[in-house]
């Protein structure tokens, strides 16, 4: 590389950097190419066309310099000789651009607009559209939790707080516990979108220039539908980076707990369900096992995210207007995103095609002890006690059934009645049939009275909702990717007619 292809030698800078300073610096941010690249070349070109739409960049220069990012934007990023020597990516495209049309038309690329103004676009563009991928594949997730849920919405089961039989409840039920948070997810993603969706082109460094850009005709270049209005804010904010961010890393943890839960249940000792061959693996040493790998990737990542949140809030401790900030976000913030997007698209096709087994939910059910708060209840009721006393007497034969090795089907009204009188002193009356009702999980599940409970209308109730938000979840992101991919095209094919004209 001659000295000269270095910005600034031979003008505020003697000669090229330092291998030190390459190495350590120029090849981490040129890293950054592949996966801003495309955003890059729209950044520039929505720039070129709003120069010479506004007057600025005029005949042979003008036609020189769009058809000189055209044919920039038809190179794979993948395969674009990015050259960590000339500084960054965006320094990187201006030599090769020079390189094709000349410095005169080259030059202008830079008129009003430092460099880092076209990576605040391109990290916006970049993270506009990976949110969008993120909310919709956390709709996914949702459709294959909800689907599930309606194939076994009536298939008794054992809720489990600290891995220990809790109360009685519906496969159904149950499923729909992981869809809500997805559900929340994509909203939250839906409301950084909203955020990533206003425009900060044009601001012209930090106070604006005296170049004609017109900030609304950017905006509308880039299929963005408004303005972020200080120019200095517009060029430095980071916080809803943080946000988008911190969103991911939630979402990345709900996959993680779905991830956690879904592996005890597949382990042989729950044997509730298996998780498809496509998404296990075989060890190397022992034949007979058969991993639930998919599950370790999800749980790998979410510990990436919260290491990503964790990096970017460090980062932020400094001063405004410094670009240490950006060093790290614009790498850390589209590579998450797409590790994010392959990782729950992962979790919604383990879910999707996992096989589950409704006679283990049931027989842990009825094993467990779960109605024992049930019979407490109906205690209640029938003896005329308070439901704490009617707990300690329940607790009492549950202890003593447990400690003979008797099942809960042994509860009888003379063994509970004894447990009363051993806990509190005298003996309680309850009738037979109501004991039976209160200790058969099922029933119980299906006697629950509140809003988002295990009853059937409730649950049934529930899907139909999660149904409809995820109906126009969708419609909302199709708008906006149809909105964001005409803008798209639409700016492509403006720099080809100014170019060409």
């Amino acid at each position: 590389m001659s000295g000269s292809d270095y910005l600034g030698a031979g003008g505020r800078l003697t000669g090229g950097p330092a291998p030190e300073l390459v190495r350590a610096g120029y090849a981490h941010e040129t890293s950054h190419g592949p996966r801003l690249g495309r955003w890059l070349s729209l950044a520039d070109i929505a720039h070129a066309v709003a120069l010479v739409e506004g007057g600025a960049v005029t005949g042979d220069d003008a036609r020189g310099l769009l058809a000189g990012l055209l044919e920039l934007d038809a190179i794979d990023p993948a395969a674009f000789p990015w050259d960590p020597e000339l500084g960054d990516a965006f320094n990187s495209r201006e030599h090769q651009l020079k390189a094709r049309v000349g410095a005169a038309a080259a030059g202008w690329l830079s008129a009003g607009r430092p460099r880092r103004e076209a990576f605040r676009v391109a990290l916006r563009l970049a993270a506009r559209a990976g949110a969008l991928d993120l909310r919709d594949a956390e709709l996914d997730l949702a459709a294959a939790l909800v689907g599930l849920a309606d194939r076994h919405r009536d298939d008794l089961a054992a809720d489990y707080t600290y891995l220990q039989p809790a109360q009685p409840t519906t496969i159904g039920h149950l499923l729909l516990a992981y869809a809500y948070p997805a559900l929340r997810d994509a909203g939250r993603l839906a409301h950084v979108h909203g955020w990533l969706d206003a425009s900060v082109a044009g601001v012209g460094g930090s106070a604006g220039s005296r170049w004609p850009l017109d900030r609304d005709r950017l905006a509308e270049l880039l299929g963005h539908a408004s303005l972020m209005t200080h120019a200095k804010d517009a060029m430095w904010q980071w916080d809803g980076y943080v946000e988008l961010i911190g969103a991911v890393a939630t979402a990345a943890t709900h996959g993680s707990q779905l991830g956690q839960d879904l592996e005890i249940l597949a382990s042989q000792e729950f044997a509730a369900l298996q998780l498809a061959d496509r998404h296990s693996r075989a060890s190397a040493l022992m034949p007979q096992k058969r991993n639930p790998y998919a599950l370790a990737v999800v749980r790998t990542q979410a510990g990436i995210a919260a290491g990503d949140l964790t990096a970017a809030l460090v980062a932020l401790h400094t001063g405004s207007a410094r670009t240490d900030h950006f060093h790290l976000l614009n790498g850390s913030v589209p590579r998450l995103l797409d590790e994010s997007v392959a990782v729950t698209r992962l979790l919604a096709e383990v879910v999707a095609g996992m096989e589950v087994h409704p006679a283990r939910w049931e027989r842990a059910a009825r094993e467990g002890f779960t109605a024992a708060a049930d019979v407490a209840d109906v205690l209640a009721v029938e003896a005329g006690l308070d439901y704490r006393t009617a707990h300690h007497v329940v607790g009492r034969a549950v202890r003593d059934l447990v400690d003979a090795g008797l099942p809960p089907s042994e509860l009888t009204p003379a063994r509970l009645s004894a447990a009363a009188e051993a806990s509190v002193g005298h003996p309680v009356a309850i009738g037979a049939q109501a004991l039976a009702d209160a200790l058969d999980p099922a029933l119980c599940a299906r006697a629950r009275l509140q809003t988002g409970s295990s009853a059937p209308g409730e649950v049934a109730a529930m899907i139909a909702a999660c149904r409809a938000e995820i109906v126009d979840g969708r419609r909302v992101s199709a708008a906006a990717r149809e909105r964001a991919e005409r803008a798209e095209a639409d700016l492509r094919a403006r720099a080809r007619e100014l170019a060409t004209g």
